[in-house]
């Protein structure tokens, strides 16, 4: 019956994949911080499209958000890497 079912089947599913916009949100980093973490390989992202589309979504991993963030807790900073890839795409 399904008033019956296991406690562990009903555990709430922990989201994995989020648009640019809400993990700017979950982070409370700015979308174009989260861009120039994607655009500098400093996290995992994804963009899924339908077979044939041109365009797709990019979706961000919390997962290597989170490690991104947690790495800079009493750690070397990525701060001078961001700097140095700012100052590259602005010499283009």
């Amino acid at each position: 019956m399904l008033g019956e079912m296991n406690k562990q089947s009903c555990l709430p599913l922990t989201k994995r994949w989020a648009s640019i916009r809400d993990a700017a949100t979950y982070s409370g980093l700015s979308k174009r911080t989260i861009e120039v973490l994607i655009k500098d390989n400093l996290i995992r992202s994804a963009c899924p499209k339908r077979k044939g589309a041109s365009r797709g979504r990019r979706l961000i991993d919390l997962r290597s958000l989170d490690e991104w963030i947690e790495s800079g807790i009493g750690g070397k900073s990525d701060l001078p890497k961001l700097q140095e890839g700012a100052r590259q795409r602005r010499a283009k």
